[in-house]
């Protein structure tokens, strides 16, 4: 399936981008001694930089069973994760930090899953004859199942529109009115608030890759639909 070349290399630049980030938000967050979601942020870079290779292959480094291996790692660990939240915590509980459900690793399970979808459908792209497009390797378009590839989409731009409305709940106004109002001590709760002060380590940059995570995953599975 033909598609435009800028968008193309517009989403691999978003991505590299947010895998960049994502790297100084873990060492950062390592250096000033803050709690962070190490397991997210790791998955992020991963799935950042596979996505870069399949939108741009001249960019891949890394062979595709490899990402396979990876995927299907990342993909077990958030089930566990998930079955563990709910020995825990039920599920219409919140994890400790009292802002996480259950769908914070439900939704990076789908995630890892998609990315081993993807790869085993042949997603990556490679460059046409013209300056224009770019074309995908590997089966047609609908060679996977439509209906799970659009449910997938779905769950995806759900997940980010959801996020999206989410988001101003982490503005500093916000998070001073959640101390104000009664915390819980030692809690990543406590650490978001702390963190807001803290610019490259603020909850909406997080919150911001995510989307543009599920926005760049959701676009190249349409290319397969």
């Amino acid at each position: 399936m033909a598609h435009p070349t800028w968008l193309a290399y517009g989403f691999a630049v978003l991505m590299v981008t947010v895998s960049v980030y994502c790297v100084g938000r873990l060492a950062l967050a390592k250096r000033w001694r803050r709690r962070n979601h190490y397991d997210v942020n790791i998955s992020h870079v991963l799935m950042g930089f596979a996505m870069v290779g399949m939108l741009v292959p001249r960019w891949n480094v890394i062979p595709n069973p490899v990402w396979e291996v990876v995927f299907g790692i990342i993909a077990l660990w958030f089930l566990a994760l998930s079955v563990r939240f709910v020995r825990l915590h039920g599920v219409e509980g919140t994890d400790d930090d009292h802002v996480h459900h259950i769908s914070h690793y439900l939704i990076h399970m789908v995630m890892g899953c998609a990315m081993l979808y993807m790869y085993w459908l042949g997603m990556p792209i490679t460059a046409s004859s013209g300056t224009s497009t770019l074309m995908m390797s590997g089966p047609p378009a609908g060679a996977g199942d439509p209906g799970l590839t659009l449910f997938i989409i779905a769950v995806l731009v759900g997940s980010a529109v959801w996020q999206l409305d989410s988001i101003g709940e982490f503005s500093p106004r916000r998070l001073a009115l959640s101390s104000v109002g009664g915390g819980t001590g030692g809690s990543d709760a406590d650490d978001i608030r702390g963190a807001s002060g803290q610019r490259w380590l603020a909850p909406r940059l997080e919150v911001a890759c995510h989307i543009a995570m599920c926005l760049t995953m959701g676009y190249m599975l349409v290319l397969m639909v």
